[in-house]
């Protein structure tokens, strides 16, 4: 090689390594931004009383779980889908309260406990959720229909996106769902030995069906569609929260151990 192709050859590696080095550069600046948004939202979604931040409401409102343990087992547990139903969110905090006094309650499993779904709802003391949709007919199972009262297509409410996301991120064996005010344990999917369980040891009635359909619901998708145990828990429409405890805490610690 003459002193004319050396200086070539030269000039190029120096160039090509200089690229190499900028790009290797940009890349690890690149990584550790990144992984300073995460830490950033970490911190930033959960809150003092360690409530992870799962999403926002339509009219803005927070809505949180708390995480329990690190099994390889989860179970999930919400309240409050119907704001009009409000009795269920003191009692899953009272038995939110009681794992963290007893973790050995938990037995291995993670359980996630989402104490109000429908915080507008809540807010408003309406059924609905501040778009007048009902989050429990919006779910994206097979015998969805589209209404005014169910939403426009499946998921359409930030609400009900945010639960059926949960699902996908925590992958639970089982779902607990507290509602009001039929005073009985009603189950969908493989639940049906455990609804009796709780049902006898709260003495609440059990009961196969509800009465009416509920296309869209999370007993549809979840129980019917997913396959999961699905337990609707269905508390007296006249009880004090001291009630429902006294009946109710045997029967949720029976949920979790499954």
């Amino acid at each position: 090689m003459d002193r004319s192709n050396r200086r070539c050859a030269g000039a190029f590696g120096a160039t090509e390594l200089a690229a190499f080095v900028a790009i290797a550069i940009a890349a690890s600046l690149a990584a550790s931004l990144a992984a300073g948004c995460r830490s950033i939202a970490r911190r930033e979604g959960v809150n003092e009383r360690g409530e992870e931040l799962l999403g926002h409401s339509f009219e803005g409102r927070e809505i949180r779980a708390t995480v329990l343990g690190s099994g390889g087992q989860s179970v999930l547990i919400f309240a409050v889908i119907h704001g009009d139903e409000p009795l269920g969110a003191p009692l899953v905090e009272r038995f939110t309260a009681e794992l963290r006094r007893r973790p050995d309650l938990l037995g291995g499993r993670r359980v996630v406990v989402i104490p109000v779904l429908n915080p507008d709802g809540l807010a408003r003391g309406t059924r609905q959720n501040a778009r007048g949709v009902d989050l429990n007919r919006n779910f994206a199972a097979r015998n969805f229909s589209r209404s005014a009262e169910r939403g426009p297509y499946p998921e359409s409410e930030p609400e009900s996106r945010i639960l059926a996301r949960a699902i996908r991120q925590f992958d639970p064996r089982r779902i607990l769902a507290v509602h009001a005010p039929f005073h009985c344990v009603n189950w969908d999917g493989p639940a049906g030995d455990l609804a009796r369980r709780m049902a006898s040891s709260s003495g609440y009635e059990l009961r196969p069906s509800i009465g009416y359909p509920t296309p869209g619901s999370l007993g549809s998708y979840a129980g019917h569609d997913l396959g999961l145990a699905t337990i609707t828990l269905e508390l007296p429409g006249r009880a004090t929260l001291d009630e429902v405890w006294r009946d109710l805490r045997e029967a949720l610690e029976i949920f979790v151990k499954g």
